[in-house]
């Protein structure tokens, strides 16, 4: 293990330690080979010096067009490692839409170790935490509401409970219980599961009844009550304004309110039949606005100034048609960061007139 200044840093040195900001956020964790975007987002959190291990590893050389051409996002949709994990999640989610109709009809019995493998395993193709949330921003044109949904929400509820450091007990309750969060959907009518226009009033209120019917199927079942009070709480917000049962603050189970964060920041940044995905940093957004209000504020902080760290080197779409590397974030307005566009810089921050619609 050696100290390497971070203007020396190459592709292929390897993590040693984890890595974190002055005000404690992780940056990458221990073992993460560097890749030019990883030696990007370590440098834009102004770190001066960072321990490797003593030996590199080999980093695939760039077989993409020339550097420049394509977007950070293109370019990662066109490796293997994307193509491999896009393949899979999708036939896990094929998988867990069977089991959950079998543990409806009881023909299955509910065995948590057995539903959330395929997770772990996908949590490793992704690269970890490092890595998780560059695959899942290139999956959001599948318009699946329930199963990748399920899946998608159990890989970030593991990835915020990771960022809490929590221990591995509370890690392996927040990923299951965001798997198996919305199970109660398996016993709602089929038309409103599928339907590919805007739910009415009436058949919003229709689809609350999910959690009850959720919770009814699993609460006798020899498994952990955080993971059942997820399926019973996700929809749950501290200021009383969720449902079933308006809970606020502390009555709200701990680990519900890490799958309710990873629920809604699912839900909102992938695509529906009805609508497009919508921008993360106008989620990331509305979050900074009403998030201390409605979501656990240690959960929803440490989303937070976590998650926008994962988009630093992507290029976005600004509301004036330029387009931009994010090359820092501004950590008093997590949604608004340095943009650099060509020779130009655009702080957000102060640009308020200017905001990102999509990141391309």
């Amino acid at each position: 293990m050696k100290l390497v200044s971070v203007d020396k840093l190459e592709p292929g040195m390897v993590v040693s330690e984890n890595i974190y900001t002055i005000d404690d956020r992780l940056v990458l964790p221990k073992g993460t080979v560097l890749e030019e975007k990883d030696i990007a987002r370590v440098k834009a959190h102004s770190l001066y010096n960072i321990f490797v291990e003593d030996q590199k590893k080999a980093v695939a050389p760039n077989k993409q067009t020339p550097k420049g051409e394509l977007s950070y996002a293109e370019k990662l949709r066109q490796t293997e490692e994307f193509i491999k994990f896009k393949q899979h999640i999708e036939e896990n989610a094929e998988r867990l839409e069977e089991s959950f109709r079998m543990i409806a009809n009881d023909t299955m019995p509910l065995d948590i170790d057995k539903l959330t493998e395929p997770v772990y395993n996908l949590f490793v193709e992704a690269g970890g935490t490092s890595g998780i949330f560059d695959m899942l921003h290139n999956l959001r044109d599948n318009s699946d509401a329930v199963y990748m949904h399920s899946l998608n929400v159990s890989l970030i509820s593991n990835t915020i409970a990771t960022w809490m450091r929590l221990s591995n007990d509370e890690i392996q309750l927040a990923t299951a219980g965001g798997l198996i969060h919305d199970i109660g959907k398996m016993l709602m009518p089929s038309e409103l599961i599928n339907k590919t226009t805007p739910l009415t009033e009436y058949e919003q209120k229709a689809m609350k009844d999910h959690v009850v019917k959720g919770y009814e199927l699993i609460k006798g079942k020899d498994i952990d009550v955080h993971i059942k009070n997820c399926v019973l709480m996700h929809h749950e917000m501290r200021d009383g304004s969720g449902y079933p049962l308006a809970l606020k603050n502390d009555k709200i189970d701990p680990i519900a309110s890490i799958v309710t964060v990873a629920n809604v920041y699912d839900e909102m940044t992938s695509k529906r039949e009805y609508r497009d995905a919508i921008c993360p940093f106008t989620v990331i957004e509305n979050f900074e606005k009403e998030g201390i209000g409605k979501f656990d504020p240690h959960v929803i902080m440490t989303f937070l100034t976590n998650i926008v760290n994962t988009f630093i080197s992507n290029r976005v779409l600004l509301s004036n048609g330029k387009s931009g590397d994010i090359i820092f974030i501004n950590p008093d307005h997590l949604s608004r960061p340095v943009i650099k566009c060509g020779m130009e810089f655009i702080d957000l921050a102060s640009k308020r007139e200017l905001s990102i619609i999509s990141v391309v």
